[in-house]
């Protein structure tokens, strides 16, 4: 993980590795997939606060049995560097870190989550999703989102998962991140 300023003015951003990413879509005959660990991105964009995944490929339709979402593992990094990123991201856009005792997991609920498929130029979306975060045993984190996904064409060109969090939202998942890695 590490926190990226790409300009003085511009917002900090958190990245984190992701051994496994996956979104499955099988009413739209979609699947993209990560070949190698994909990136997970925490960042802000005119007061909208996305995870977004990165590095991700078109893979073959899954059947119509795959369960339709996103599927993902986080590696998290040690806690020192974790919970310094963390504070400095939620410093850096005002964001309240609410202390706390873990629990098992947590769910939120965002105001879009979304993928771009290239080549189809299609965009998958859902405006009444859930996102799940979860640990896993040993170091990853488990987050899916879950939710009824419409399509629409869109020009893409490249295969990423976006998934858009209010300000109070992404509060909640740093601080439900920080609880963990303190307990």
């Amino acid at each position: 993980m590490s926190v990226t300023s790409g300009h003085e003015e511009a917002a900090a951003s958190l990245i984190f590795s992701c051994p496994r990413a996956e979104a499955v879509f099988p009413g739209a005959g979609v699947r993209l997939s990560a070949e190698v660990p994909a990136v997970l991105l925490l960042d802000e964009h005119g007061g909208t606060f996305v995870l977004r995944v990165e590095g991700l490929k078109v893979m073959e339709a899954p059947g119509p049995e795959a369960e339709s979402g996103v599927r993902l593992e986080v590696a998290l990094p040690p806690a020192p560097a974790l919970i310094a990123g963390i504070e400095s991201f939620a410093a850096r856009h005002r964001l309240p870190l609410a202390p706390g005792s873990p629990a098992p997991e947590m769910a939120l609920r965002p105001t879009l989550a979304a993928c771009h498929v290239p080549g189809q130029n299609l965009f998958v979306y859902s405006e009444d999703s859930q996102l799940e975060v979860r640990p896993k045993d040993g170091p990853p984190l488990k987050i899916t989102v879950t939710g009824t996904f419409k399509t629409r064409p869109v020009p893409c060109r490249e295969a990423d998962v976006v998934v858009h969090l209010s300000r109070s939202e992404m509060a909640r998942l740093l601080s439900y991140l920080l609880s963990l890695v303190r307990a």
